[in-house]
């Protein structure tokens, strides 16, 4: 979600893979003895030493930092896992992440190395492709460390960390592409400190100060300086690892990624395995009798001591709103929410302890929230998740409610809400990204999976939902009408328990993740008769998995949330102003509702040329690939010239926008259109409604290209076939839009094709030129019905309009005219 996305992130999952290698814990010498070249323990670790113990023992002296690594742990797998937690404005966010990596500390004579170990490809070492494994996926040494002393106690190696954390390593800092951005010449080693490490049973904590010469700072040309406050956290991975569940695209899990050469295949095996906590039943033998049992260690969100007092109980209902879903995994009480020990009852207690997952309170204006997850990169096996809120998100959310539910809860007539709404909102918030921090990604296509009627039903919402997923951008119920009472606002639906069910249930018999994919086989089959079970991303060519929407009928929600836009205009002055203050909530309020529209239209135009994925294996009966009937797209179409292309006179009274602005409203308008024709002539939209022609058994059942631009024409300049041609100034721009975007095709740089959606690394579509020529015949067909109906314009400036069009049409058209 912008939130929630954050992701994102939003929501992100930390987890790398990589290879593997052997992990015998290599031993240091002798523990007493003083080693040649090493100063004697007292001498590096002074009386002045702060110490702090944990899986490392870290030595605080003067301007030093020191770890003291035990034996046990010298060749054992750490997460590093580098973010940024302060920056400059301009930068990204507090909480982005930088860098995850696997690393070991070996010790090779008098040197401690630390190695990247890499997951991506790996074999069992009992077979003999492990030894070809081994030799392609040899660790790269990231850091070398002199020992400066070894403890006569224990045996355990002192290093000097102060310079590895300071140092301008790409692994700890900023990335390739921010240090090209930004132009960074140099890190300043005298501007760049270590701020703080802490030492916990299972992870370090380290934050360090990062200042770099740059000669390109965002939002301030006069500074040529960046500062980060860089966080590094080291998480001993799990002795015993997790057996790990593969992966299926049916249900939609967070992945890590290996190609195991251990199979006995024809190709390189790609395995995928789903992130997931390690959930364990305290009695098995109840569990496989259907009694439900807890797990011996459940999952445990502790609701961070900076958290406000009036948000607390809403963000712990947030937490164990996801027991349900549990329930149908086997486990109760399967995942609670604590409030931390005070200062007075544990000082030692820490957010940052590995041990502890939690939901913290960012005081930032940053409207956004997100959670993350550390996984374990052999298993998939989530170890920790801290769960970040900026402040702002409440007005976030504040923001989406009023314009999208606001007519019709009557708590939200009038701006601030009350803290009782405050509190439903946050915690729906709070069970999203908790969501994330169980392995799910976004799902949405759950918001197209209940039919508009049932949107409507009081009860159906008030057991169901108003999505099957609160994983979904589904947000408030846009589509209930005042007379209906349905609930609206989302929760954990009947994806998610499904999705929990598959993910999470124990199975038992099987002792390999191989044999557990027919038991989980039948859970996933339920999606056949079940469909609101379905995942799926957002990805431009589906409309049934687009962001911000709700219901199966993206015509008939748009249309029922319309209606609620309208009423929520007529509520702006009396919801946002207040005597004595001034405009800026109502400006902010009126740009949300007017990105609404924007955006309900926006659904109705991905249908025309939609194709619906559905994921299914061999064996399911079915299509992957269902293309929208011809009279559905049709049908948006029509809903677009009635309502995208109209002006929208209800959203542009003068005595509203007179109060925030002096000019824009055209603008504003035009935007909207603009959105509109660039989702409608994306040219892999025009190419899929040619192939679908070309494929067709029966051309009239397709919305085939030539009547889709025909219709679009016919719609937008409906006008000319009026006995007097009346049309305004947003209508005009509208028309001047449509020959300008059709202008922009026909005439892109061949080097430069005009862009469709794209991808990570997807080069931009090239017009098809069967919808090439189609276009051009557009353009040639109107400037024949202008110069027809231009003798009927109803006044001077739709005259001077209509012959600029045929100006224009006729440069597009014949460009080696020009001048």
């Amino acid at each position: 979600m912008k939130l929630f996305t954050f992701s994102i992130f939003a929501v992100v999952c930390l987890a790398l893979t990589g290879c593997v290698g052997p992990r015998a814990t290599q031993t240091a010498g002798p523990a007493a003895t003083k080693q040649e070249g090493m100063k004697s323990y007292s001498d590096v670790i002074t009386k002045e030493a702060k110490s702090d113990s944990g899986v490392f023992t870290v030595h605080h002296v003067k301007q030093k930092y020191y770890y003291e690594i035990p034996k046990r742990e010298l060749g054992q797998e750490f997460l590093l896992i580098t973010t940024q937690a302060k920056t400059q404005t301009g930068l990204g966010y507090g909480g982005d992440y930088i860098n995850t990596q696997v690393v070991r500390w070996d010790r090779e004579g008098d040197k401690i190395l630390l190695r990247a170990v890499l997951y991506s490809s790996v074999a069992k070492d009992s077979l003999p492709v492990h030894y070809a494994v081994q030799k392609a996926t040899f660790p790269p040494i990231l850091a070398s460390f002199d020992i400066q002393a070894v403890s006569k106690d224990s045996g355990a190696a002192v290093i000097d960390v102060t310079d590895f954390f300071t140092s301008d390593m790409t692994e700890l800092g900023i990335d390739r592409n921010s240090r090209e951005q930004f132009k960074i010449r140099r890190l300043d080693p005298k501007r760049s400190f270590i701020e703080k490490i802490k030492s916990f049973p299972e992870n370090i904590e380290a934050e360090v100060v990062m200042t770099y010469e740059a000669g390109q700072v965002p939002q301030d040309n006069s500074l040529s300086t960046i500062s980060i406050l860089m966080h590094h956290s080291m998480v001993l991975l799990p002795k015993k690892p997790m057996m790990p569940r593969l992966a299926d695209d049916r249900v939609g899990f967070f992945e890590v990624d290996q190609y195991d050469y251990g199979y006995n295949s024809q190709r390189a095996e790609r395995r995928r395995y789903i992130d997931r906590w390690r959930l364990e039943p305290k009695d098995p033998e109840a569990q496989a009798r259907g009694e439900l049992v807890e797990p011996i260690k459940p999952i445990t969100f502790y609701i961070d001591r900076g958290v406000p007092d009036l948000w607390r109980p809403w963000l712990k209902k947030g937490v164990e709103a996801w027991q349900p879903a549990f329930e149908k995994a086997g486990f109760k009480h399967a995942i609670i929410a604590k409030d931390p020990p005070s200062e007075k009852e544990d000082s030692t207690w820490s957010s940052e302890d590995a041990r502890y997952s939690t939901i913290r309170w960012l005081p930032s204006e940053i409207e956004n929230a997100y959670g993350p997850s550390i996984t374990d990169p052999r298993t998939g096996e989530i170890l920790d998740a801290d769960i970040g809120f900026f402040h702002n998100v409440m007005n976030l959310v504040r923001n989406w409610y009023f314009v999208q539910v606001g007519s019709l809860d009557p708590r939200a007539a009038k701006l601030p809400l009350p803290d009782s709404l405050m509190g439903e909102l946050l915690q729906y918030v709070t069970t999203h990204e908790v969501g994330h921090s169980l392995g799910f990604p976004h799902n949405m296509k759950a918001s197209s999976g209940y039919p508009v009627d049932s949107l409507r039903s009081a009860a159906f919402t008030a057991m169901n939902g108003d999505e099957p997923s609160i994983m979904d951008y589904g947000r408030f119920n846009y589509v209930s009408q005042p007379e209906d009472h349905s609930r609206l606002i989302p929760m954990v639906g009947p994806y998610d328990k499904f999705a929990v069910e598959w993910g999470y249930k124990p199975i038992p018999s099987a002792k390999t993740p191989d044999e557990e994919k027919a038991a989980l086989n039948i859970i996933a089959a339920r999606q056949e008769t079940e469909p609101y079970l379905r995942f799926g991303n957002a990805d431009g060519i589906d409309p049934t998995s687009q962001t911000e929407d709700l219901g199966n009928d993206a015509v008939a929600s748009t249309r029922y949330g319309l209606m609620n836009i309208n009423r929520v205009a007529k509520m702006l002055m009396s919801a946002t102003t207040k005597d004595g203050e001034d405009y800026s909530t109502l400006k902010e309020i009126y740009t949300n509702v007017v990105g609404q529209r924007n955006r309900e239209l926006g659904h109705v135009a991905n249908v025309i040329g939609g194709i619906v994925r559905t994921s299914r294996v061999a064996g399911e009966k079915g299509m992957v690939h269902t293309r929208i009937p011809g009279k559905k797209q049709r049908e948006a179409m029509a809903l677009l010239q009635k309502e995208g292309f109209r002006t929208p006179v209800e959203l542009l009274s003068p005595d509203v926008l007179s109060l925030f602005e002096p000019t824009g409203s055209a603008d504003r308008v035009l935007q909207g259109h603009r959105q509109l024709l660039n989702i409608i002539l994306n040219n892999d939209r025009l190419a899929r409604l040619v192939t679908d022609e070309a494929l067709a058994k029966n051309k009239n059942e397709v919305y085939r290209l030539r009547d889709m631009l025909a219709d679009l024409r016919n719609g937008i300049w409906s006008e000319l076939r009026q006995s007097s041609i009346v049309e305004d100034l947003y209508r005009r721009n509208l028309q001047r839009l449509y020959i300008e975007s059709i202008g922009i095709k026909l005439n892109a740089p061949s080097a430069a094709p005009a862009p469709g959606p794209q991808g990570f690394g997807q080069a931009p579509t090239a017009l098809p030129t069967e919808a090439r020529s189609m276009l051009r015949k557009e353009l040639m067909d109107l400037d024949g019905e202008i110069s027809r109906s231009i003798g009927h314009a109803s006044d001077r400036e739709v005259r001077a309009h209509l012959e600029d069009s045929r100006y224009q049409i006729s440069k597009i058209l014949y460009p080696e005219k020009k001048g």
